[in-house]
């Protein structure tokens, strides 16, 4: 599911240009079927005309996606950022070993000791080894976390703490001052978030005996989450990042989070000078729904617009014995909603469309992996995965289905390595992967992902994010 997702995401990049930047194949033609060719692919043939309309064909879509991606890099430029790096620059000369000590000093003072258990052990003569656990739970309450920092004398130093905020203050080499202020309002909801986990040793040696000891540290952290929490940067008084999460964790109660039990609604906007990126609802409802829907603009501008929504259902609960080793993967292993997905760059370019029974989705994806030797088989996983999805390109938000995305299997060539026990060998086998591909709306061809947002298909659009980098590189390296 992390490769699926992580290709619906590069559909969504399309009109952005940010695919990867690297390699890319000069001769995509090669891998470019011409007609259907959907070898056990679903959602055959075209790609839905509607009367009176006909989809773009290939080399039009191409155009227009390489007109889109140009104006979103442009939008950007690494100048908008310059008086940031700057300042994080002149931060980073400043001292803070006093600031990690007085972070360090109350993280410390969170830490209980809850357990020790003696694992293994060996004792002889001259040589005793000894294997504990020992968990911790530590509390990271944001409450305790108040004072007012200025730099004095090239290091940060704590002029106030009998205040209700967290703030720095220094000057920049232009002298200008530069004020980093967060501040968060209850009320405070303690939640399991992680695990830490560290090991220590001790050595000895008493009694012509040399004693090792070993610890495993397993530290449970339990985080105070705020109902409200904003931070600030200023320079001048004039503000240059803001950042506003708020969170309703209201029916949570205690150290335990049980999904099947508890809601989350939770907002986050983040603004960078004239940048705004609007995480305006990430909203959870316990076997019932989740959603998120996110905005990137920059003034009025919406550069990209994103939104998730699914029906969860049987979802098992959470809570703090679940995290004491490491998290369980397949917490959602019951789930068996539907996610509607819409992208959105520019108002330009739209993929949309959605994904039914994930679950179930990725358990036909993972056998197919497992059964990727068997020609038939695998192609039989792919054509049930296609029945689960149904997404398009769509633009200018019209209904018109430019071309629709879909998983292909591919044959690949692979070598095992045997040994007959006087000599070894490498054998040649076969077998076969998925990958995403688009069958443009006009039946004139479909290609890989890769393979269509190549180098060589957008060759102009790939100088300006090379460039684009290395501004940015640029500015970050000053």
């Amino acid at each position: 599911m992390i490769k699926f997702f992580a290709t619906v995401s590069i559909v969504a990049m399309i009109g952005m240009g940010f695919s990867s930047c690297g390699g890319g194949d000069d001769n995509p033609a090669d891998k470019t079927t011409q007609g259907s060719g959907n070898e056990g692919g679903g959602n055959e043939g075209g790609g839905g005309t509607t009367v009176g309309d006909t989809p773009m064909s290939k080399s039009e879509q191409t155009d227009f996606l390489e007109s889109t991606a140009h104006e979103l890099i442009t939008m950007a430029p690494a100048s908008d950022f310059e008086e940031l790096t700057d300042m994080a620059k002149d931060a980073r000369n400043i001292n803070s070993k006093n600031l990690d000590n007085w972070f360090g000093d109350i993280f410390e003072k969170t830490i209980e000791k809850v357990s020790e258990t003696l694992d293994n052990s060996y004792v002889d003569s001259y040589y005793s080894s000894f294997y504990y656990t020992r968990n911790y739970k530590a509390a990271f309450e944001i409450a305790n976390y108040k004072g007012h920092f200025e730099v004095q004398n090239g290091k940060w130093q704590l002029v106030q703490s009998d205040v209700d905020d967290l703030k720095f203050t220094f000057k920049d080499s232009k002298n200008d001052t530069w004020v980093l202020r967060a501040e968060a309002t209850g009320p405070f909801k303690k939640v399991h978030m992680f695990a830490l986990r560290d090991r220590n040793y001790e050595y000895s040696y008493s009694n012509n005996n040399n004693v090792y000891k070993s610890y495993t540290d397993i530290t449970q952290c339990v985080i105070s989450i705020p109902k409200s929490t904003v931070v600030t940067l200023t320079k001048n008084g004039t503000q240059k990042v803001k950042t506003t999460v708020n969170a309703e964790l209201s029916d949570i109660t205690g150290e335990e989070f049980d999904i099947s039990k508890n809601d989350i609604s939770v907002s986050v906007v983040v603004e960078v000078k004239d940048y705004k990126i609007d995480v305006s609802q990430v909203v959870y409802k316990h076997n019932n729904s989740a959603n998120v829907s996110t905005v990137v603009s920059k003034g009025s501008k919406k550069m990209l617009t994103a939104s998730v929504t699914s029906t969860l259902s049987g979802v098992p609960s959470v809570n703090v014995s679940a995290f004491t080793n490491n998290f369980d993967p397949h917490i959602f292993e019951y789930t068996e909603g539907n996610a509607i997905i819409k992208l959105d760059i520019l108002g330009k370019v739209q993929v949309q469309g959605k994904v039914t029974k994930v679950h179930a989705l990725a358990d036909i994806l993972e056998n197919a992996r497992k059964q990727r030797e068997s020609e038939s088989d695998f192609k039989s996983d792919i054509r049930e995965a296609n029945e689960h999805l149904e997404l398009g390109l769509f633009y200018n938000n019209k209904s018109l289905k430019q071309a629709n995305v879909y998983l292909e299997p591919f044959e690949q060539t692979g070598y095992r390595y045997t040994w007959n026990g006087s000599s070894s060998s490498y054998t040649p086998y076969k077998y076969w992967v998925w990958d995403m591909v688009i069958q443009f709306g006009d039946d004139s061809s479909y290609s890989t992902m890769a393979n269509y947002f190549s180098k060589s298909n957008f060759r102009s659009v790939y100088g300006d994010i090379e460039a684009l980098i290395d501004s940015y590189s640029k500015l970050v390296k000053k």
